[in-house]
């Protein structure tokens, strides 16, 4: 190789390290970043403290064969017993250090990972609607709590090997002053030792971190289907296509793991002897020439405490370099994401209130997911206070569009809406239950409510009954997903969460559609009393009776209807008559 491209790869490596570093600080706050610093100080002066229980041990050593130091500084001991008493002190001390800067390191990595799980979880809860629905939701789950720990541990790393060095390079100071052909033949054995893991390990230790999360990606989204497909996949008989998903990703991941736990612990233990063997040299080398055998007790007193402390750093240094490989990928994958969700996050318009006397009012509101498709077009509504809307019309015809802008979840592409969105309680068809209590589940974030109040919200959902008659009441489980409470409960559960609120306006997606017709009935008539302002979506006809007024969806626009009698609706769907 010539000397210029030997250049140009030196360069093109300060580039990669500097790369890493840039992406790396970036997603650091100022404050976080001092705290790095700190630290790594605080793990050399760990280090300094090792070299200068070496050098308490030297003197100690010279003092007991009757020698003394060749210089008498006035700090240095000038007897055996204070130079015991001055190491021991040291060792007391080196220790202290080590135990707080251990926590410190850990309590800080802590820190970071909360920091970097909360600013995940913010960020995509904050991403623009039709951006978020297009993510994978076990992919976001583990970004948070996988990736982000995996990456907060790349900041460890970065602590305990730039003290390593910084260490290492102190006490290879003090060698050089013992003697500086020991020293450039220690320095040339590391040297050899460092090329041959870049140019061999490095790029194998990177391509198995790269497979892995990979692979722990795609494991995370079969597993999230296999478990959403419970009914399925009983019914059809057909987990082998999911367990070969999973045996195949579980494969990829466990060779990956193997060459990343491995490889690092191999070049870990050929460090780990080599300097051994390396110091054994050193010493007999020193040893020879000098030629002084009187010495030898105080040289081996000092190499060996030095080498204690050295060969587990050299040890450490090439471990942690092979880990840090792995977690940059997770590094990489957070900056990633949590530029992602800035670039996407939705831009919340500035809030217009309703004229008085409205729930709710939209003038000239159009929608779209991509410019090229609109759902609603140029959409003209009002809701009064006390008012019951039904909107019905054609699966995908842009009702669930409409309430979600009403609800400020997605928002217009233009127009204007009028609402006080501290006053809305919106109820999906699919209800979001916690795998906790009935009691938290209506909660849903409020402050602690009274049982009575609880009882009343379920009562105008017709589910009071029920958990009354249940063992532990309010406190009964509903499972993962409320898995052990039917659609119909789940829903009603849903509605009493909404009722529970207080809010003046309530939308309703669908929100009966699991309940028989005469708890639906019932539910409408407390709702139509209650005063509160309902916007219903239903493909049911024979709620229509309950609204005030009638909206049929036609081309991305709403047509009122006349409110009709239930024997009309009834001969409605019996004709088969769509809107």
């Amino acid at each position: 190789m010539t000397p210029r491209s030997t250049n140009a790869a030196e360069v093109g490596g300060l580039f990669h390290v500097g790369g890493r570093l840039t992406i790396a600080m970036r997603l650091l706050k100022t404050r976080q970043r001092v705290a790095l610093v700190v630290l790594t100080l605080q793990r050399i002066a760990v280090g300094l403290c090792d070299l200068a229980v070496a050098a308490g041990m030297y003197l100690l050593f010279l003092f007991l064969q009757g020698r003394s130091p060749a210089h008498h500084l006035w700090w240095m001991p000038k007897t055996t017993l204070s130079a015991a008493v001055i190491t021991s002190i040291l060792v007391v001390c080196r220790a202290s250090m080590d135990i707080v800067s251990t926590r410190s390191v850990t309590s800080q990595i802590q820190k970071l990972y909360t920091d970097l799980l909360l600013r995940l979880t913010r960020g995509y809860n904050d991403m623009h609607w039709s951006k978020f629905v297009e993510c994978n939701r076990s992919e976001l789950s583990s970004h948070a709590l996988y990736t982000a720990r995996e990456a907060s541990e790349y900041y460890r790393r970065c602590i305990e090997l730039t003290g390593a060095v910084a260490i290492v390079a102190a006490m290879t100071a003090a060698l050089v002053y013992e003697s500086l052909t020991a020293t450039c033949v220690f320095a040339v054995v590391l040297g050899a030792f460092a090329a041959v893991h870049r140019l061999f390990i490095r790029g194998t230790l990177q391509r198995a971190a790269e497979c892995r999360e990979a692979a722990s990606r795609t494991l995370a989204r079969n597993l999230a289907d296999m478990f959403s497909s419970g009914k399925e996949i009983r019914t059809y008989r057909n987990h082998e296509l999911f367990y070969g998903r999973i045996q195949k990703q579980a494969q990829h991941i466990a060779v990956s793991n193997v060459r990343i736990t491995c490889l690092p612990q191999i070049v870990g233990s050929v460090a780990d002897q080599g300097a051994v063997l390396l110091f054994l040299c050193i010493i007999v080398a020193v040893q020879i020439r000098k030629g002084d055998t009187t010495q030898l007790l105080s040289l081996l007193a000092f190499y060996f405490v030095l080498s204690r402390r050295l060969i587990p750093l050299i040890n450490q240094i090439s471990t942690v370099v092979g880990q840090m490989e792995s977690s940059f990928e997770n590094v990489k994958i957070v900056e990633s994401e949590l530029g992602a969700c800035q670039r996407h996050r939705a831009r919340w318009p500035p809030t217009h209130l309703p004229d008085a006397g409205f729930a709710v009012q939209l003038k000239e509101v159009s929608f779209s997911f991509r410019e090229d498709v609109p759902i609603l077009s140029g959409i003209e509504f009002s809701l009064r206070k006390g008012e019951v809307v039904i909107l019905h019309g054609p699966s995908g015809i842009g009702k669930s569009s409409l309430l979600n802008l009403i609800a400020g979840v997605s928002q217009p592409t233009k127009g204007v809406i009028q609402v006080d969105r501290a006053n809305i309680a919106y109820v999906p068809q699919e209800i979001a239950l916690l795998d906790d209590s009935i009691r938290n589940n209506l909660l849903f974030g409020l402050p602690e409510k009274s049982n009575q109040e609880l009882m009343a919200a379920l009562a105008t959902a017709q589910l009071s009954e029920f958990v009354a008659a249940l063992p532990f009441g309010l406190d009964t489980s509903v499972g993962d997903s409320g898995a052990l409470f039917s659609g119909g409960q789940r829903q009603r559960l849903g509605l009493a969460r909404a009722v529970l609120r207080g809010a003046g306006l309530l939308l309703l997606d669908e929100a009966t559609s699991a309940l028989d017709a005469e708890n639906e009935r019932k539910i409408l008539e407390n709702l139509k009393i209650s005063g509160k302002s309902v916007v219903l979506v239903t493909h049911r006809v024979l709620t229509h009776v309950f609204g005030h007024r009638v909206y049929c969806f036609q081309n991305g626009r709403l047509r009122e209807e006349r409110p009709a009698t239930i024997f009309e609706h009834e001969q409605t769907l019996a004709a088969g008559v769509e809107c």
